[in-house]
């Protein structure tokens, strides 16, 4: 199960806020679109199942903010960060799905 779709209280949906605007901020994620990406309800835990998804895949950091940015065939040749501002939350499922299936195979 995705934690963007588990039931979380006002304090844990505030730190993975912050956690996720960190993140955000690794990837090199311009400050005008984190608002965009993180604001929203799910957005912030989807944010952090990519994340997990991606340290999943690739040991060092620098290649995970280089594929966020990189464009994907899967995504019709967009990039993800450009698939999770075009479609938010459903986006970022998206991304995620995707990833979880890179995984798994």
């Amino acid at each position: 199960m995705s934690i963007a779709s588990a039931q979380f209280d006002d304090a844990e949906v505030q730190a993975m806020a912050r956690a996720a605007a960190t993140l955000l901020a690794r990837w090199g994620v311009p400050d005008e679109m984190v608002e965009r990406l993180i604001n929203g309800e799910g957005r912030a835990a989807a944010l952090l199942g990519i994340h997990r998804a991606l340290r999943c895949i690739f040991a060092d950091s620098d290649r995970v903010a280089r594929w966020i940015d990189a464009p994907n065939q899967a995504f019709d040749g967009a990039c993800a960060l450009d698939v999770m501002l075009a479609d938010g939350l459903e986006g970022m499922r998206r991304v995620e799905a995707y990833l979880d299936a890179e995984i798994a195979s």
